[in-house]
Parts: structure tokens; C-alpha cells; sequence
């Protein structure tokens, strides 16, 4: 074969392969944003059944931010990794903490916020005492395939722990009596006590984020394969954070820092 027709074939496969990356590449206009909206309030369905909370805001301010037109739909928190996966939709906002092991599956924005976990207990329980032996044979309440549960099964082996679908269900069987400790989030645990009445329940105390267990704080979960949709997230976080946007929202939510930095 001679040179010319070899660098004819040559121009011929890059040009395929130019033009598989020219459909391949996606022009990011419209973003789909899926969320576990039973985690007020961070997020929630309102009696309207829209999607509302922190985390929605703050998304809206990112995308206003990067001209994006975003869309949220609700996802029980076991799909949310597979169903991000199956391209139901394009980004996981969800109060998902950023751990090696999702790491694994998924690409993670930088960080932007971290709040601290609890342990909960009916009101008429008045011992402060969440040591693993003052828990053993209590039974402990949370939401499955968390940091909650992982950090449940690591230091109160000796307790019951009972895994729910959603966060929402253990807080109602410690109030209805059904549990003897529940453990989240600290906000989101406040915010039941709240809306409940100090009568049901009470918080006992916040727990120290475990960085195996925990890590640094949460973060936006993107496909592995769309790192151009998680740096458009990234600046917009950042710009956030510069101009105070996050901090704006923060006060408008809540009565702490909840940036973690």
C-alpha cells in the first residue's frame, strides 16, 4: 500500500473518531437533579407535592449561576446511585456525604457543607449517657445505606439496629415509642423535634464526624464520565461561596455554620 493511501486512511479514522467525540460530548442546557426528598430540611415535599429546602435553593443559585435550566424529581435514597447511573437523571443533590466507598461509583463535586450526627431519644429518657455499653440491647433506629448506619454498625454492635427506607421512619417510631435511640443528622433531627413538640423527643448529643466513616462533608454526585458537568458545579459552588450566596441562604435555613471549611 502506498503512502498516500495510507494517510488517507488516516484522515479517514480521525475523522470518525472526531466525529464519535463531537456526538459523544453533551451540551449541558437543561440538568436533571435527583434528590431523597424526606430529609427536611434539606429536602421535602410540601403539601403542593413540590420539592423544597436548602439543598433545592442552593441548587437553583448553582444553576441560575452556571445558565443552567435545572429540574429536581424525588428518588428513594437506595436508587439514587443506580438511578444516576441509568441516566434517570444527571446529578445527585441530596445530603450525600462524600465516602471512599461511593467514591468508587461515582464522581463527586467539591464539598459544600458538613453537618454532625446525633443520637436521639424519647423525652421521658432522661440519661445522657450514648456509650456503646449504656446502648447495649437498646434499640437504635436509622436510615439504611448511610454514614448513619455504617457508623451504627462499627461501634454498637451490641445494640439492635433497625434500618428504615427513609430517615422519617425511625424519627416516627421513637416517637411513637417503637425505638429507643435514633441516630441522623443533627439538623434534621432537630427539625422533627421541632415540628413534634419537645414532648416526643429530645437530642442528646452531636457525634464527631469520623473521617473513614464520614468524610469531609457533602458533596454533588455526578457520573464518572461527566467530569465537564461536575467543574460547571464546582465554579458555581465557588462562586457561591465568594460572593456569599451560600452564607445568604445558610441564615435564611438555619441558626449555625453548616460549611465545614
Amino acid at each position: 500500500m502506498n503512502s498516500t493511501k495510507i494517510l488517507a486512511m488516516l484522515g479517514l479514522a480521525a475523522g470518525l473518531v472526531a466525529g464519535a467525540s463531537s456526538v459523544q460530548a453533551k451540551d449541558w442546557k437543561t440538568v436533571r437533579i435527583g434528590m431523597d426528598a424526606s430529609y427536611a430540611p434539606f429536602e421535602s415535599v410540601n403539601p403542593k407535592g413540590e420539592i423544597v429546602g436548602f439543598e433545592v435553593d442552593y441548587f437553583n443559585i448553582l444553576c441560575a449561576k452556571a445558565k443552567l435550566t435545572c429540574t429536581f424529581q424525588n428518588q428513594d435514597w437506595d436508587g439514587v446511585i443506580p438511578s444516576l447511573l441509568a441516566s434517570k437523571f444527571d446529578v445527585i443533590a441530596s445530603s450525600m456525604n462524600i465516602t471512599a466507598a461511593r467514591a468508587q461509583k461515582v464522581l463527586f463535586s467539591d464539598m459544600y457543607m458538613a453537618t454532625p450526627p446525633a443520637l436521639s431519644t424519647s423525652a421521658a429518657n432522661k440519661s445522657d449517657d450514648i456509650s456503646p455499653a449504656a446502648l447495649k440491647g437498646k434499640s437504635i433506629g436509622t436510615q439504611s445505606s448511610t454514614i448513619h448506619a455504617n457508623y451504627l454498625e462499627k461501634f454498637y454492635k451490641d445494640s439492635e439496629i433497625k434500618l428504615y427506607p427513609t430517615q422519617d421512619e425511625p424519627n416516627q417510631d421513637l416517637a411513637s415509642g417503637r425505638l429507643d435511640y435514633v441516630m441522623g443528622d443533627a439538623i434534621v433531627t432537630q427539625d422533627f423535634i421541632d415540628k413534634h413538640g419537645n414532648g416526643c423527643c429530645r437530642l442528646v448529643t452531636t457525634i464527631k464526624r469520623v473521617p473513614e466513616i464520614h468524610g469531609p462533608g457533602v458533596g454533588a454526585a455526578f457520573r464518572p464520565e461527566d467530569k465537564d458537568l461536575a467543574a460547571i458545579f464546582n465554579k458555581a459552588i465557588a462562586e457561591a461561596d465568594a460572593d456569599g450566596s451560600f452564607v445568604t441562604l445558610e441564615k435564611k435555613y438555619f441558626k449555625i455554620d453548616i460549611r465545614g471549611k
